[in-house]
């Protein structure tokens, strides 16, 4: 076989997730890939496990059931009597999930408001030792949210929802992701601001950090994303590339508002 003609594996592959919160299912049988370079969205209504899909990668929550891969190597394994875990019966945890390169960009910023935006930023570097890529990543962020750089000592607690949201994308870029996990970016922003974060994931992606987004403001996500993913009551019901999702019917009207 040639080495063109070979199938490359994705980056990540979730195989048949399932998560429960006692008798109610968050998720259910989810499945999922992301390719190398590729921007994925995740959409769909409030309460149907967006949020709680993000969480199981992310090691937050744990799997019931389900497989995770990536980089070509199953990460996790989990039936409904054990988990295995890089051949360990334990739970994979969220550190050990970061230092894989997968790393979550939360809802609603999390941020350690009163403490400085650089003190911030170099939290999401907890797993770099190396002082010279710490400072080079900190360049490199400041170059994409400028706003941050004339503030950088100012609490993050004093800065405007928007910029606050550019802080924890920032801080989630320090760690340099392999995959990067953005989780309702836009919520609560005014509609300019929307633009400059729509704008700078472009440029996240542009230069080259493969992402998960997951986002209820379905006309940002497919207005950006190469595929995505309708998650309604934890159960994937559509999938397709943008132009597909766009063009769907159901999505148009129920989503994108176009009748």
């Amino acid at each position: 076989m040639s080495e063109t003609s070979k199938k490359t594996s994705p980056l990540f592959e979730l195989q048949e997730a399932s998560v429960h919160y006692g008798r109610a299912i968050a998720i259910a049988s989810v499945s999922l890939t992301v390719d190398r370079g590729e921007l994925v969205a995740v959409i769909g209504p409030n309460g149907t496990g967006k949020t709680t899909l993000l969480r199981a990668i992310s090691g937050l929550v744990e799997l019931e059931r389900g497989k995770i891969f990536f980089e070509g190597k199953k990460i996790l394994e989990s039936t409904k009597s054990e988990f295995r875990v890089m051949g360990k019966n334990e739970s994979l945890k969220p550190h050990k999930v970061v230092e894989l390169g997968i790393i979550h960009c939360p809802e609603r910023r999390r941020l350690f408001t009163e403490s400085s935006v650089r003190e911030n930023l170099i939290l999401g570097a907890y797993t770099t030792q190396d002082k010279q890529k710490i400072e080079k990543n900190l360049e490199t962020v400041l170059n994409l949210f400028p706003v941050l750089k004339k503030r950088l000592h100012e609490k993050a607690g004093n800065f405007s929802g928007g910029e606050q949201q550019m802080i924890a994308i920032a801080r989630s870029l320090m760690g340099s992701p392999k995959l990067l996990l953005l989780d309702e970016p836009s919520l609560g922003l005014a509609p300019m601001v929307k633009k400059d974060i729509v704008n700078a994931i472009r440029k996240i992606q542009a230069s080259g950090t493969t992402i998960l987004l997951v986002e209820q403001d379905a006309s940002i996500a497919l207005e950006i994303c190469d595929r995505g993913y309708l998650l309604e009551d934890g159960r994937i019901e559509l999938e397709g590339t943008k132009d597909e999702l766009i063009n769907n019917p159901y999505v148009k009207e129920a989503y994108l508002g176009i009748a």
